[in-house]
C-alpha cells in the first residue's frame, strides 16, 4: 500500500511539472496556423497554460465537453470550431513532444478513447465542405471590412510599369502568395522595393495606404538598399505632388472653358497630398528583420502574425510581406548537409509547411506575400534520353505548386540610348514573365530599372527589344 501511494503522489508531482511547463508556452512559439493565432490572441489567449485554465475543470474530470464550450464561448465561435482549435494546439504539443493542453485526449470519431499509434494527428476533423458561393461571398465581405477602416479599396499594389501592371490586372494583388524568380542582377530586389515604397501610396491616388514587412536573407535591404529605397520613395513624392499638380490645372481649364473664373479654385498642389506622405513616413511604414540562418528566418515568420496583429491595431495595417530571398538560407543550410537524405526530407517538409503558412497569412491579414527566389541548374532530358541543362526555380515542384503565382524576371543584354528612358538616365530593359497564375493568362511584360525606381517602357523601345530578344534566343 505504501508503495502504490508513493507511487501516486510521484505520478501526480510528475504531471504537475508537466502542467506548470505547459503553462509557460507562448502560443506564438507552436506551428500554428496564423488564423487560429488570431483568433486566440484577440481574445487574450498567449499561452498553453491560458487554454488549460480554461480547461480546469476538463482535467480534473477527464471530460472535455464544458471545456470546451466554455472555450468556444470566451472566443466567440461554435463548440466544433473550438474543438479544432484545441485539437490543433494538441497536434502542435505532440509534435514538439509534449503532452495536450486537455487531459482526455479521446480523437474526434472513436468511441473507443483510444488513438491510433498515441498519435493525436491521425483524427477525424469532421470537416464540413462550403459552396463555392458562400466562399466567394465570404471573401467579398472580409474585404468590404477591412476596407471599412481605410480610405483605400485597392486591391493590387501597383509597379509603376504599366505593361506589368496590365499583364498581372492592375498590379500585385492582396491575398495572394507570388514568387519572383531570376538570376543574380535581374531586378528582382529593386522590384520588390518599389513594391514596398509604393504600398505606401494613399488610397486616393490608387494605393492600398499600408506598411510594409521584408525579412532579409541576404543583407541587400540593411545595407545600400536603405539608400535605395529613400531614393524610390523621394521619386514617389514628387510623382505624386506632379499628378496632383496636373490634376489641379485641369480642373481650372475646364472651369475656364466652362465660363468659370480663373481663380475659383485656389487650393494649394501640397493641399491636395496628405501631410503624412513624405519620404520618412514612407521608410517609417517599412519594417526590415534582418535574418541569418534558416533557424532565425523561420521564427520571424512564424512570430509575424502577432506583429501584423499589432500593427492592424495602431491603424496601420501591413499590406505587403517580402522574403528576400527565401533560398538563400534553405541551400545554404543543403550545401552543409548535401550528404544527408533525411535533410532533404526535412527541407521538402518544411518548405510545404511555410508555404501552407505564407498562403494563409496573406489570406488573413489581406497582404501580398512575396517571395523571392533563386535559379538552379535542372537536367533537361529529351525523349532520346539526351539534353543539356536549363536554369529553373529553386526550391523544387513541392513549392512551385504551392505558390498562387510565379514570375519570372530576366533581362535583354540591351541599353537603351542615354537620355531616352523615363527618368532621364540610361536603364538597362528587363522583362517579366507571368509563368504560373490561377486567374491570368501567361504572358511577358518589358520594364525598366531607372533611378527612379521600377518604369514601364517607352513604346518607341518595345520593338527594339523584342528583336533583341529574338536575336538573343537564336
Amino acid at each position: 500500500d505504501n508503495v502504490e501511494e508513493m507511487t501516486t503522489v510521484a505520478e501526480a508531482i510528475n504531471i504537475t511539472q508537466t502542467q506548470q511547463k505547459l503553462l509557460s508556452i507562448p502560443l506564438l512559439s507552436l506551428p500554428l496556423r496564423p488564423s487560429t493565432l488570431t483568433a486566440l490572441l484577440r481574445r487574450g489567449f498567449a499561452t498553453t497554460g491560458d487554454i488549460m485554465i480554461n480547461n480546469t475543470n476538463t482535467m480534473k474530470t477527464g471530460n472535455d465537453d464544458g471545456g470546451i464550450e466554455n472555450l468556444a464561448e470566451e472566443l466567440g465561435c461554435s463548440v466544433s470550431q473550438s474543438a479544432d482549435y484545441v485539437h490543433e494546439i494538441n497536434d502542435a504539443l505532440y509534435s514538439i513532444g509534449l503532452p495536450p493542453v486537455t487531459a482526455n485526449t479521446t480523437i474526434v470519431g472513436r468511441t473507443d478513447g483510444t488513438t491510433k499509434n498515441n498519435n493525436p494527428t491521425l483524427r477525424s476533423t469532421n470537416n464540413i465542405p462550403a459552396t463555392a458561393a458562400s466562399l466567394l461571398r465570404s471573401k467579398l465581405n472580409s474585404h468590404m471590412q477591412q476596407n471599412s477602416n481605410s480610405s483605400s479599396t485597392a486591391r493590387q499594389i501597383v509597379s509603376f510599369s504599366q505593361p506589368l501592371d496590365m499583364l498581372l490586372g492592375g498590379g500585385f494583388a492582396l491575398s495572394e502568395l507570388t514568387e519572383i524568380a531570376g538570376l543574380p542582377g535581374s531586378g528582382k530586389t529593386q522590384l520588390a522595393m518599389q513594391l514596398c515604397v509604393d504600398a505606401r501610396l494613399p488610397g486616393k491616388y490608387g494605393g492600398v495606404e499600408g506598411c510594409a514587412v521584408v525579412i532579409d536573407a541576404e543583407g541587400s535591404w540593411s545595407g545600400a538598399g536603405v539608400d535605395r529605397l529613400w531614393s524610390l520613395a523621394g521619386a514617389l513624392v514628387d510623382h505624386v505632388k506632379s499628378s496632383a499638380l496636373r490634376k489641379m490645372e485641369a480642373n481650372k481649364a475646364k472651369e475656364m472653358a466652362n465660363g468659370g473664373g480663373a481663380n475659383t479654385d485656389t487650393t494649394a498642389p501640397e493641399e491636395l497630398v496628405p501631410t503624412w506622405f513624405t519620404p520618412e513616413s514612407i521608410l517609417d511604414g517599412i519594417h526590415i528583420f534582418r535574418v541569418h540562418d534558416e533557424s532565425e528566418q523561420t521564427c520571424t515568420l512564424y512570430n509575424l502574425p502577432q506583429f501584423l496583429q499589432d500593427q492592424e491595431e495602431k491603424g496601420k495595417p501591413v499590406k505587403i510581406l517580402v522574403i528576400d530571398s527565401l533560398a538563400f538560407h534553405y541551400r545554404v543550410a543543403s550545401s552543409i548537409n548535401s550528404s544527408n537524405k533525411g535533410n532533404f526530407l526535412s527541407t521538402t517538409t518544411s518548405l510545404t509547411r511555410m508555404a501552407a503558412f505564407l498562403q494563409e497569412l496573406a489570406s488573413e491579414f489581406d497582404l501580398a506575400v512575396l517571395a523571392l527566389n533563386h535559379l538552379t541548374n535542372k537536367l533537361d532530358k529529351d525523349s532520346t534520353g539526351a539534353g543539356g541543362m536549363k536554369l529553373v526555380p529553386a526550391l523544387g515542384e513541392s513549392w512551385a505548386h504551392s505558390v498562387t503565382s510565379r514570375l519570372m524576371v530576366d533581362f535583354y543584354h540591351r541599353h537603351v540610348p542615354n537620355g531616352a528612358s523615363p527618368g532621364g538616365v540610361m536603364g538597362e530593359v528587363r522583362t517579366c514573365s507571368l509563368i504560373k497564375s490561377p486567374h491570368k493568362p501567361n504572358g511577358t511584360a518589358c520594364f525598366m530599372i531607372t533611378d527612379k525606381g521600377i518604369r514601364g517602357m517607352p513604346p518607341q523601345f518595345i520593338q527594339q527589344a523584342e528583336e533583341a530578344k529574338r536575336a538573343r534566343l537564336n
